[in-house]
Protein backbone atom coordinates (compact mmCIF):
# COMPACT_ATOMS: atom_id res chain seq x y z
CA UNK A 1 0.00 0.00 0.00
CA UNK A 2 1.19 3.51 -0.79
CA UNK A 3 0.78 5.62 2.34
CA UNK A 4 0.04 9.33 2.38
CA UNK A 5 1.46 9.65 5.90
CA UNK A 6 4.49 7.50 6.73
CA UNK A 7 6.76 7.36 9.76
CA UNK A 8 10.22 7.12 8.16
CA UNK A 9 12.56 8.40 5.50
CA UNK A 10 15.68 10.53 5.85
CA UNK A 11 15.28 14.31 5.66
CA UNK A 12 18.01 15.00 3.14
CA UNK A 13 18.94 17.83 0.81
CA UNK A 14 21.65 18.87 -1.61
CA UNK A 15 24.32 19.01 1.09
CA UNK A 16 23.90 15.31 1.93
CA UNK A 17 23.90 14.35 -1.76
CA UNK A 18 27.06 16.37 -2.44
CA UNK A 19 28.79 14.79 0.56
CA UNK A 20 27.98 11.29 -0.69
CA UNK A 21 29.04 12.01 -4.27
CA UNK A 22 32.31 13.56 -3.08
CA UNK A 23 33.25 10.18 -1.58
CA UNK A 24 31.92 8.25 -4.60
CA UNK A 25 34.06 10.40 -6.91
CA UNK A 26 37.02 9.84 -4.62
CA UNK A 27 36.37 6.09 -4.98
CA UNK A 28 37.26 5.41 -1.36
CA UNK A 29 34.83 3.08 0.39
CA UNK A 30 35.95 1.83 3.83
CA UNK A 31 35.67 4.06 6.88
CA UNK A 32 38.46 6.64 6.88
CA UNK A 33 38.82 10.38 7.35
CA UNK A 34 35.09 11.13 7.27
CA UNK A 35 34.43 8.39 9.82
CA UNK A 36 37.07 9.74 12.19
CA UNK A 37 35.66 13.26 11.87
CA UNK A 38 32.09 12.17 12.47
CA UNK A 39 33.12 10.10 15.49
CA UNK A 40 34.78 13.16 16.99
CA UNK A 41 31.84 15.45 16.17
CA UNK A 42 29.18 13.03 17.42
CA UNK A 43 31.07 12.45 20.68
CA UNK A 44 31.33 16.23 21.18
CA UNK A 45 27.59 16.63 20.54
CA UNK A 46 26.87 14.03 23.20
CA UNK A 47 29.40 15.53 25.62
CA UNK A 48 31.27 12.22 25.72
CA UNK A 49 34.84 11.14 25.08
CA UNK A 50 34.31 8.42 22.51
CA UNK A 51 32.03 7.54 19.60
CA UNK A 52 32.63 4.39 17.54
CA UNK A 53 30.64 4.30 14.30
CA UNK A 54 29.27 1.01 12.99
CA UNK A 55 26.95 -0.27 10.28
CA UNK A 56 23.70 -0.29 12.31
CA UNK A 57 22.16 0.36 15.70
CA UNK A 58 21.75 -3.37 16.23
CA UNK A 59 25.47 -3.90 15.58
CA UNK A 60 26.24 -1.05 17.97
CA UNK A 61 24.27 -2.82 20.69
CA UNK A 62 26.04 -6.11 20.00
CA UNK A 63 29.46 -4.48 20.17
CA UNK A 64 28.70 -2.53 23.35
CA UNK A 65 27.54 -5.64 25.19
CA UNK A 66 30.31 -7.83 23.75
CA UNK A 67 32.97 -5.33 24.82
CA UNK A 68 31.85 -5.62 28.46
CA UNK A 69 33.21 -9.19 28.30
CA UNK A 70 30.82 -10.42 30.99
CA UNK A 71 31.20 -13.98 32.29
CA UNK A 72 29.05 -16.48 30.40
CA UNK A 73 25.74 -17.06 32.18
CA UNK A 74 25.64 -13.58 33.70
CA UNK A 75 22.23 -11.96 33.83
CA UNK A 76 21.28 -8.84 31.89
CA UNK A 77 18.08 -6.98 32.77
CA UNK A 78 16.06 -5.75 29.80
CA UNK A 79 12.53 -4.34 29.45
CA UNK A 80 9.85 -6.52 27.89
CA UNK A 81 9.07 -3.81 25.32
CA UNK A 82 12.18 -3.85 23.17
CA UNK A 83 13.38 -4.31 19.62
CA UNK A 84 14.20 -8.00 19.03
CA UNK A 85 17.82 -7.48 17.94
CA UNK A 86 18.58 -5.85 21.29
CA UNK A 87 17.12 -8.83 23.13
CA UNK A 88 19.09 -11.08 20.77
CA UNK A 89 22.47 -9.60 21.74
CA UNK A 90 22.08 -10.97 25.27
CA UNK A 91 21.63 -14.49 23.91
CA UNK A 92 24.39 -14.03 21.31
CA UNK A 93 26.83 -13.09 24.08
CA UNK A 94 26.01 -16.22 26.09
CA UNK A 95 24.16 -14.25 28.76
CA UNK A 96 20.75 -14.69 30.37
CA UNK A 97 18.00 -12.08 29.83
CA UNK A 98 15.97 -10.99 32.85
CA UNK A 99 12.78 -9.43 31.52
CA UNK A 100 11.11 -6.60 33.45
CA UNK A 101 7.71 -5.03 32.89
CA UNK A 102 7.16 -1.64 31.21
CA UNK A 103 4.69 1.12 31.94
CA UNK A 104 1.69 1.87 29.75
CA UNK A 105 2.17 5.43 28.54
CA UNK A 106 5.95 5.58 28.75
CA UNK A 107 6.56 2.07 27.30
CA UNK A 108 9.88 2.07 29.15
CA UNK A 109 11.27 -0.03 31.97
CA UNK A 110 9.24 0.13 35.20
CA UNK A 111 11.81 1.42 37.67
CA UNK A 112 9.68 0.25 40.62
CA UNK A 113 10.14 -3.34 39.39
CA UNK A 114 13.87 -3.01 38.69
CA UNK A 115 15.44 -3.69 42.06
CA UNK A 116 13.45 -6.86 42.71
CA UNK A 117 14.79 -8.26 39.41
CA UNK A 118 18.42 -7.98 40.54
CA UNK A 119 20.21 -11.14 41.65
CA UNK A 120 23.85 -11.93 42.47
CA UNK A 121 24.27 -12.90 38.81
CA UNK A 122 23.05 -9.53 37.47
CA UNK A 123 25.90 -7.76 35.70
CA UNK A 124 24.19 -5.29 33.36
CA UNK A 125 20.97 -3.41 32.60
CA UNK A 126 19.92 -2.38 29.09
CA UNK A 127 17.64 0.67 29.22
CA UNK A 128 15.54 1.02 26.07
CA UNK A 129 14.38 4.56 25.30
CA UNK A 130 11.29 3.37 23.42
CA UNK A 131 10.35 5.59 20.42
CA UNK A 132 12.67 8.24 21.88
CA UNK A 133 10.92 8.45 25.25
CA UNK A 134 13.70 8.36 27.87
CA UNK A 135 13.78 5.90 30.72
CA UNK A 136 14.07 7.43 34.18
CA UNK A 137 17.86 7.39 33.99
CA UNK A 138 18.62 9.25 37.24
CA UNK A 139 16.58 6.68 39.20
CA UNK A 140 18.04 3.74 37.25
CA UNK A 141 21.62 4.92 37.74
CA UNK A 142 21.03 5.29 41.47
CA UNK A 143 19.93 1.65 41.69
CA UNK A 144 22.69 0.42 39.36
CA UNK A 145 25.41 2.22 41.30
CA UNK A 146 24.08 0.82 44.56
CA UNK A 147 24.45 -2.72 43.19
CA UNK A 148 27.60 -2.10 41.07
CA UNK A 149 25.80 -2.97 37.82
CA UNK A 150 26.85 -1.72 34.37
CA UNK A 151 24.21 0.24 32.44
CA UNK A 152 23.84 0.36 28.65
CA UNK A 153 21.38 2.77 27.06
CA UNK A 154 19.59 1.75 23.87
CA UNK A 155 19.15 5.21 22.36
CA UNK A 156 18.47 4.01 18.81
CA UNK A 157 15.21 5.96 18.67
CA UNK A 158 16.01 9.09 20.64
CA UNK A 159 19.31 10.68 19.57
CA UNK A 160 19.30 14.32 20.70
CA UNK A 161 17.00 13.90 23.71
CA UNK A 162 17.75 15.33 27.13
CA UNK A 163 16.87 14.84 30.77
CA UNK A 164 17.60 18.19 32.34
CA UNK A 165 20.85 19.43 30.84
CA UNK A 166 22.26 15.93 30.28
CA UNK A 167 21.97 14.10 26.96
CA UNK A 168 20.01 10.87 26.85
CA UNK A 169 22.67 8.28 26.11
CA UNK A 170 25.25 9.87 28.41
CA UNK A 171 23.92 8.57 31.73
CA UNK A 172 25.03 4.95 31.47
CA UNK A 173 28.48 3.41 31.18
CA UNK A 174 27.88 3.25 27.42
CA UNK A 175 25.06 3.84 24.98
CA UNK A 176 24.29 3.00 21.40
CA UNK A 177 22.18 4.66 18.76
CA UNK A 178 20.92 4.08 15.24
CA UNK A 179 21.63 6.33 12.27
CA UNK A 180 19.18 4.44 10.06
CA UNK A 181 17.25 6.49 7.51
CA UNK A 182 14.08 6.26 9.63
CA UNK A 183 15.74 7.64 12.75
CA UNK A 184 16.62 11.12 13.98
CA UNK A 185 20.01 11.54 12.29
CA UNK A 186 20.58 9.44 9.18
CA UNK A 187 23.61 7.85 7.56
CA UNK A 188 21.28 5.79 5.37
CA UNK A 189 22.15 2.78 7.51
CA UNK A 190 24.47 3.07 10.48
CA UNK A 191 24.90 3.34 14.22
CA UNK A 192 27.27 4.35 16.97
CA UNK A 193 28.54 3.38 20.42
CA UNK A 194 29.21 6.17 22.94
CA UNK A 195 31.24 5.93 26.14
CA UNK A 196 33.59 7.83 28.41
CA UNK A 197 35.51 4.63 29.18
CA UNK A 198 38.62 4.58 27.00
CA UNK A 199 39.30 0.88 27.58
CA UNK A 200 35.74 -0.03 26.65
CA UNK A 201 36.03 2.13 23.52
CA UNK A 202 39.23 0.30 22.56
CA UNK A 203 37.49 -3.06 22.90
CA UNK A 204 34.46 -1.91 20.87
CA UNK A 205 36.82 -0.82 18.10
CA UNK A 206 38.64 -4.15 18.16
CA UNK A 207 35.46 -6.22 18.06
CA UNK A 208 34.15 -4.01 15.24
CA UNK A 209 37.34 -4.34 13.17
CA UNK A 210 37.85 -8.13 12.94
CA UNK A 211 39.37 -8.35 16.44
CA UNK A 212 42.50 -6.37 15.63
CA UNK A 213 44.03 -3.29 17.23
CA UNK A 214 43.48 -1.02 14.25
CA UNK A 215 44.01 2.22 16.16
CA UNK A 216 47.73 1.78 16.95
CA UNK A 217 50.63 3.02 14.82
CA UNK A 218 52.54 0.59 12.64
CA UNK A 219 55.10 -1.23 14.75
CA UNK A 220 56.64 -4.66 15.11
CA UNK A 221 55.41 -7.49 17.29
CA UNK A 222 58.87 -7.71 18.95
CA UNK A 223 58.05 -10.89 20.80
CA UNK A 224 54.82 -9.78 22.52
CA UNK A 225 53.00 -12.65 20.80
CA UNK A 226 55.55 -15.49 20.56
CA UNK A 227 53.55 -17.46 17.99
CA UNK A 228 53.98 -14.62 15.46
CA UNK A 229 57.12 -13.25 13.76
CA UNK A 230 58.91 -10.42 15.59
CA UNK A 231 58.48 -8.08 12.57
CA UNK A 232 54.75 -8.73 12.20
CA UNK A 233 52.71 -5.49 11.91
CA UNK A 234 50.88 -5.01 15.24
CA UNK A 235 47.90 -3.47 13.45
CA UNK A 236 47.08 -6.86 12.01
CA UNK A 237 47.44 -9.03 15.07
CA UNK A 238 44.03 -10.43 15.96
CA UNK A 239 43.48 -10.50 19.71
CA UNK A 240 39.68 -10.96 19.78
CA UNK A 241 37.17 -13.10 17.92
CA UNK A 242 35.68 -10.06 16.27
CA UNK A 243 33.30 -8.96 13.56
CA UNK A 244 33.34 -6.79 10.44
CA UNK A 245 30.78 -4.13 11.36
CA UNK A 246 32.29 -0.83 10.25
CA UNK A 247 30.39 1.79 8.21
CA UNK A 248 31.16 3.04 4.71
CA UNK A 249 32.99 6.33 4.27
CA UNK A 250 30.13 7.78 2.20
CA UNK A 251 27.70 7.02 5.05
CA UNK A 252 29.90 9.00 7.43
CA UNK A 253 30.11 11.92 5.00
CA UNK A 254 26.31 12.05 4.87
CA UNK A 255 26.09 11.60 8.63
CA UNK A 256 28.35 14.59 9.29
CA UNK A 257 25.93 16.83 7.38
CA UNK A 258 22.94 15.35 9.19
CA UNK A 259 24.62 15.74 12.57
CA UNK A 260 24.70 19.52 12.11
CA UNK A 261 20.92 19.44 11.66
CA UNK A 262 20.15 17.40 14.78
CA UNK A 263 18.58 20.20 16.79
CA UNK A 264 16.44 21.37 13.87
CA UNK A 265 15.23 17.84 13.15
CA UNK A 266 14.49 17.28 16.83
CA UNK A 267 12.55 20.56 17.05
CA UNK A 268 10.39 19.70 14.03
CA UNK A 269 9.62 16.26 15.40
CA UNK A 270 8.78 17.78 18.78
CA UNK A 271 6.46 20.31 17.10
CA UNK A 272 4.60 17.57 15.24
CA UNK A 273 4.42 15.37 18.33
CA UNK A 274 2.78 18.10 20.41
CA UNK A 275 0.37 19.06 17.61
CA UNK A 276 -0.77 15.45 17.48
CA UNK A 277 -0.87 15.22 21.26
CA UNK A 278 -3.11 18.27 21.59
CA UNK A 279 -5.32 17.17 18.72
CA UNK A 280 -5.84 13.61 19.97
CA UNK A 281 -6.13 14.13 23.71
CA UNK A 282 -9.90 14.69 23.61
CA UNK A 283 -10.65 11.39 21.90
CA UNK A 284 -12.45 8.88 24.13
CA UNK A 285 -10.37 5.72 24.45
CA UNK A 286 -6.85 6.78 23.48
CA UNK A 287 -4.07 6.69 26.06
CA UNK A 288 -1.50 9.31 25.13
CA UNK A 289 2.18 9.08 26.10
CA UNK A 290 3.78 10.56 29.21
CA UNK A 291 7.42 11.10 30.09
CA UNK A 292 9.67 11.59 33.12
CA UNK A 293 9.98 14.98 34.79
CA UNK A 294 12.63 17.15 33.23
CA UNK A 295 12.80 15.15 30.00
CA UNK A 296 12.94 16.80 26.59
CA UNK A 297 12.57 13.75 24.32
CA UNK A 298 13.73 13.57 20.73
CA UNK A 299 10.59 11.85 19.49
CA UNK A 300 10.89 9.11 16.92
CA UNK A 301 7.14 8.58 16.80
CA UNK A 302 3.85 9.08 18.66
CA UNK A 303 3.07 5.99 20.79
CA UNK A 304 -0.62 5.40 21.43
CA UNK A 305 -2.77 2.86 23.23
CA UNK A 306 -6.47 2.25 22.96
CA UNK A 307 -8.82 0.71 25.48
CA UNK A 308 -11.08 -0.08 22.54
CA UNK A 309 -10.52 -2.25 19.47
CA UNK A 310 -6.98 -1.63 18.24
CA UNK A 311 -7.46 -3.75 15.13
CA UNK A 312 -10.46 -1.73 13.99
CA UNK A 313 -8.75 1.60 14.64
CA UNK A 314 -5.48 0.63 12.95
CA UNK A 315 -7.32 -0.79 9.94
CA UNK A 316 -9.20 2.49 9.54
CA UNK A 317 -6.00 4.55 9.76
CA UNK A 318 -4.21 2.30 7.28
CA UNK A 319 -7.17 2.39 4.85
CA UNK A 320 -6.94 6.17 4.95
CA UNK A 321 -3.23 6.25 4.19
CA UNK A 322 -1.73 6.55 7.69
CA UNK A 323 1.08 4.09 8.30
CA UNK A 324 1.08 2.40 11.72
CA UNK A 325 3.36 0.04 13.60
CA UNK A 326 2.69 -2.20 16.57
CA UNK A 327 4.49 -1.05 19.71
CA UNK A 328 7.69 -2.95 18.91
CA UNK A 329 7.59 -6.32 20.60
CA UNK A 330 4.96 -5.71 23.28
CA UNK A 331 6.07 -8.59 25.49
CA UNK A 332 9.17 -9.88 23.67
CA UNK A 333 8.80 -13.31 25.29
CA UNK A 334 5.53 -13.91 23.42
CA UNK A 335 7.33 -14.01 20.06
CA UNK A 336 8.04 -17.47 18.59
CA UNK A 337 11.80 -16.91 18.19
CA UNK A 338 12.25 -16.86 21.95
CA UNK A 339 10.29 -19.97 22.86
CA UNK A 340 12.56 -22.11 25.01
CA UNK A 341 15.25 -19.43 25.45
CA UNK A 342 16.79 -19.46 28.91
CA UNK A 343 15.61 -16.41 30.82
CA UNK A 344 14.12 -15.06 34.01
CA UNK A 345 11.12 -12.79 33.99
CA UNK A 346 9.08 -10.78 36.41
CA UNK A 347 5.31 -10.28 36.20
CA UNK A 348 4.71 -8.71 32.76
CA UNK A 349 1.11 -7.59 33.10
CA UNK A 350 1.48 -4.18 31.44
CA UNK A 351 3.73 -5.48 28.66
CA UNK A 352 1.07 -8.07 27.83
CA UNK A 353 -1.54 -5.30 27.68
CA UNK A 354 0.76 -3.19 25.45
CA UNK A 355 1.13 -6.20 23.13
CA UNK A 356 -2.62 -6.14 22.48
CA UNK A 357 -3.52 -2.44 22.71
CA UNK A 358 -0.58 -0.24 21.65
CA UNK A 359 0.78 1.11 18.36
CA UNK A 360 2.49 4.19 16.97
CA UNK A 361 2.34 6.67 14.11
CA UNK A 362 4.99 9.00 12.72
CA UNK A 363 5.97 12.55 13.68
CA UNK A 364 8.38 13.00 10.77
CA UNK A 365 9.84 16.52 10.36
CA UNK A 366 8.69 16.78 6.73
CA UNK A 367 5.06 17.13 7.81
CA UNK A 368 3.36 20.50 8.11
CA UNK A 369 0.56 21.72 10.35
CA UNK A 370 -1.84 20.94 7.49
CA UNK A 371 -0.59 17.34 7.39
CA UNK A 372 -0.95 16.90 11.15
CA UNK A 373 -4.45 18.40 11.12
CA UNK A 374 -5.40 15.91 8.40
CA UNK A 375 -4.16 12.99 10.53
CA UNK A 376 -6.18 14.27 13.49
CA UNK A 377 -9.25 14.54 11.25
CA UNK A 378 -8.93 10.85 10.28
CA UNK A 379 -8.90 9.86 13.96
CA UNK A 380 -11.95 12.06 14.54
CA UNK A 381 -13.80 10.41 11.65
CA UNK A 382 -13.12 6.98 13.14
CA UNK A 383 -14.49 7.93 16.54
CA UNK A 384 -17.48 9.70 14.99
CA UNK A 385 -18.50 6.55 13.13
CA UNK A 386 -18.29 4.30 16.20
CA UNK A 387 -19.99 6.74 18.58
Amino acid sequence: MKYKYTYGGALIGDAEKKAIMRIVDKNYWPAGEECAKMEKEAAAYMGMKHCLLVNSGSSAGLLALTALELPKGSEVIIPAVTFPTIFNIIIQCGLVPVVVDCKIGTYTLDVKKLEEAISPKTKAIICVHAVGNPCDMPAIMKIANKHNITVLEDNCDGFGGNIGKKKVGSFGHASFTSFHAAHIVAMGQGGGVFTNDSELARKVRMYRDWGRQSDIPRRMNDGKWPTLPHDYDMRFIYEKIGYNLGPLELQCAMGRVQLKRTEKIKALRKRNFHRLFNGLKQLPDLILPNWVDGADPSWFSMPLSTTGDRGSLVSFLEANGIETRSMFSGNILKHPAFEGVEHRSMELEEANWILEHSFWIGVHPRYTKKDIDWVISIFEKYYAQIA
